[in-house]
C-alpha cells in the first residue's frame, strides 16, 4: 500500500513556491527542496537589526540590505550546536518586494 502524500506539506510547498516566483521572477522548478529541522532549544542572542542577502532576481544578481524598523525587529537566536541561526518573532513579512516591516505596510 502506498503512503498518501501529506496535503499540508504540499500546500506549504505551493505557498513557498509562490513566494519564490513572485520575488525572483523565476519558476519554482529552479528552487530546491531543503530539509528543515528546528532545534529543540535555542540561545537568544539579541535583536536582529538587519539582513544582507544576495539573490538572482529576473536573471540579474541583486544585493539587498534590510534594516528592520525598531518595533519590527525579530529576535536572533542560535541552535545549541551553533550551526543554525533563527529569526524568532518580529513584525515583518517576506513579499514580492522582499522583507517588508509591519510599520511600512499599508493594510
Amino acid at each position: 500500500m502506498r503512503a498518501k502524500a501529506n496535503p499540508g506539506l504540499a500546500a506549504a510547498a505551493q505557498r513557498a513556491a509562490l513566494i519564490y516566483e513572485r520575488f525572483t521572477g523565476h519558476y519554482a522548478d529552479d528552487a530546491r527542496r531543503v530539509h528543515l529541522a528546528l532545534p529543540k532549544a535555542a540561545a537568544e542572542i539579541g535583536t536582529c537589526d538587519g539582513i544582507l542577502y544576495t539573490t538572482v532576481r529576473d536573471g540579474k544578481t541583486e544585493h539587498y540590505k534590510h534594516e528592520f524598523a525598531a518595533r519590527d525587529k525579530p529576535t536572533l537566536a542560535v541552535s545549541p550546536d551553533g550551526r543554525q541561526l533563527l529569526l524568532i518573532g518580529g513584525h515583518y513579512r517576506f513579499t514580492a518586494r522582499g522583507i517588508v516591516d509591519r510599520t511600512d505596510r499599508k493594510e
